[in-house]
């Protein structure tokens, strides 16, 4: 393994035909964070234009993402004093911090959405509203046995933030996304059986096991592998307008 870039926040390496990143702690401070969320960019920049990586893997370690870290985070940016009373959103005493949190990750799926490599995501543990909808850019979607989607921008009064509507009505019905966006919780196994993974995983050695799954494709040759998933993108040339939508629908 070629580690090209180590922090408290996430690891960045290669190993083969594979270019890894490992999502670690305080994710959100390195989403908010204009340097570290540059650095990620160059990044994918940088493997969508090297031959030899076929496949980007992107997981996240298993407390990384989970409900107490958004609640920490949200409470830190929230102005709490301010009177609630359901019909307008809520108020953010640190307003820029709320605007990175959404937009930097928009620009990053949008990144991620238009490489020419396979993209496979692993979700371990729990995993929050922005993440999941990161989760679901993927070509290939894969969740640790025990992982938990938990849609925790109801609790906060937010709306579904990392694409997720967007994502959502490409993977189901109408009421059925509505439905689970506006679920407290889904089990792995419900994400399963709605199409949003594509295999559930042993919780042991998890970044093997996905990397096992995805061996076979990356033996394609790298022009089959470029050309399929340029054709196959083809239907999500609107991801772009749909977040132009959610900005100016939310002032973002």
């Amino acid at each position: 393994m070629n580690i090209l870039a180590s922090n408290d926040f996430f690891e960045i390496s290669t190993e083969g035909e594979f270019a890894l990143l490992d999502i670690r702690e305080k994710a959100f401070d390195f989403i908010t964070d204009l340097k570290l969320s540059g650095k990620l960019l160059e990044f994918l920049h940088d493997i969508d234009h090297d031959p030899a990586i076929k496949a980007l893997v992107f997981f996240n370690s298993p407390e990384s993402l989970n409900e107490e870290s958004y609640d920490r985070f949200i409470s830190r940016i929230m102005n709490r004093d301010e009177p609630r009373n359901g019909i307008s959103p809520p108020m953010f005493k640190e307003k820029n911090a709320r605007f990175r949190e959404i937009n930097v990750l928009n620009k990053l799926i949008k990144s991620i959405a238009s490489l020419q490599t396979l993209v496979i995501s692993g979700i371990q543990g729990t995993v929050v509203t922005p993440f999941i909808g990161a989760s679901l850019v993927a070509d290939f979607r894969y969740a640790s046995e025990h992982a938990v989607f938990s849609m925790i921008h109801n609790r906060h009064g937010l709306h579904p933030s990392g694409g997720l509507p967007y994502f959502l009505s490409s993977f189901l019905h109408h009421s059925k996304a509505m439905e689970v966006q506006m679920a407290e919780r889904i089990d792995a196994k419900t994400a399963l059986e709605l199409g949003l993974v594509s295999k559930l995983l042993p919780d042991e050695n998890f970044r093997e096991n996905i990397m096992a799954e995805v061996r076979p494709f990356t033996r394609l040759n790298y022009c089959t592998l470029r050309d399929t998933k340029r054709l196959t993108n083809f239907k999500r040339k609107d991801l772009e307008s749909y977040f132009e939508f959610e900005a100016n629908l939310l002032n973002l």
